[in-house]
């Protein structure tokens, strides 16, 4: 088994009333995931780029402004890394026990505690407990608590300072620039600048609670008809993986990871694109599902998703979460371009082979293609 390396950093306070000054909307917490082969490699540039860029401080997102952050981005952007996250809306919080600061903190450690081991079961973690990090000295205490290694795992949490640890200061450089977006702070240009980099360095970013509207305000030329397809899609979504996303059955689990991708891209992004199948293969790739090929894509999960009632267009440029009518108009002309003349040939196909047998053999009359009959014969009339 894969032995991997988690190196963790937060961002945001504990403190549930948002409305306080220098509160925070959101805790999130992020992992960079490492395999032990790159470790080394990935350090030594990072460390090349934190002597550039912060001279001899520290990588820290704090002080970085968007510009300066773009900058750095091009040079962490061919590095060998990805990162796993968990944004949590405080906002959003109701439940009386979760006011609670300890009781928050502990719910926070059992999300990461369960994302992280169900993915990576060999697993060695360094995380930032600088100035008495109260989230990351806790973790600890839960792993110590919670998780039972056998004889044979290496499993275990390391506590370090940041400034002796390069990998972790990436992490901060990462959590900082994903809580910029997620606290709405950047002008669009670099929000799309920041965003379009984060997406090729995710594995996932999970949301607590799972959010059903969406997270741009309507657009301006957004008409009733488009919000409500926009709001119904990702409401549908949203619902999928809140019932599904506990369910160890490794089919649900590839649905879930490319649905996650195709919901993160229709809300954070301006929604026109396509995503390409092959983007999105590689993205499940990322989480470990290194089987999946074009054809599993869409028979096995696309399609699932699809018969769970999932709101997913597609054209010949890929899939997304519909935004507009237009998008299920482009779905509906794609469906027809393909299916109907499909239908065609197969009918065409049909009757020469009644003509040759001088009406004695109908291909389609067999019980198993009573649909085809009846919608071939429904086209004709």
């Amino acid at each position: 088994m894969t032995h991997h390396f988690a190196f963790i950093d937060e961002s945001g306070n504990h403190d549930l009333e948002v409305e306080k000054s220098g509160a925070s909307n959101y805790f999130i917490v992020l992992a960079i995931i490492l395999r032990s082969e790159v470790i080394h490699s990935l350090e030594k540039a990072v460390e090349s780029i934190r002597s550039k860029h912060f001279q001899k401080g520290e990588i820290k997102s704090s002080g970085v402004d968007d510009k300066r952050r773009l900058r750095i981005f091009e040079e962490l952007k061919p590095l060998d890394y990805k990162f796993y996250a968990i944004a949590i809306n405080k906002a959003a919080i109701h439940s009386i026990g979760l006011k609670h600061k300890k009781t928050f903190i502990k719910f926070c450690n059992g999300l990461l505690y369960r994302s992280l081991f169900q993915n990576f079961p060999e697993l060695t973690i360094y995380a930032d407990g600088h100035g008495g990090n109260e989230f990351i000295a806790s973790f600890h205490n839960y792993l110590i608590e919670n998780h039972q290694t056998d004889l044979f795992s290496n499993t275990n949490i390391n506590i370090v300072d940041s400034k002796n640890n390069i990998s972790v200061q990436l992490a901060d450089f990462m959590v900082g620039s994903i809580a910029r977006v997620y606290e709405n702070r950047p002008p669009k240009f670099y929000r799309e600048g920041i965003l379009n980099f984060l997406k090729t360095k995710r594995i996932r970013i999970d949301e607590w609670p799972q959010r059903y509207e969406p997270y741009q305000s309507v657009r301006q030329n957004d008409n009733e008809l488009d919000s409500l397809i926009y709001r119904a899609a990702l409401t549908a979504a949203s619902t999928f993986l809140q019932e599904n996303e506990n369910i160890p059955d490794n089919d649900i689990r590839k649905q879930c990871a490319a649905l996650n991708y195709l919901l993160f891209r229709a809300r954070f992004s301006s929604g026109r694109e396509y995503i390409s199948t092959q983007e999105i293969i590689e993205h499940v790739h990322g989480q470990g599902f290194t089987e999946i090929s074009e054809h599993a894509m869409r028979s096995a999960i696309i399609s699932k998703l699809r018969d769970s009632d999932v709101l997913i267009a597609s054209s010949n440029k890929g899939y997304k979460i519909p935004t507009s009518q237009l998008d299920m108009l482009e779905f509906a002309e794609f469906v027809d371009g393909f299916t109907l003349p499909l239908l065609s040939r197969l009918n065409r196909a049909r009757e020469a082979l009644k003509y040759a047998s001088a009406g004695e053999y109908d291909l389609l009359n067999q019980p198993q293609f009573q649909r085809l009959q009846r919608v071939i014969g429904a086209i004709e009339s």
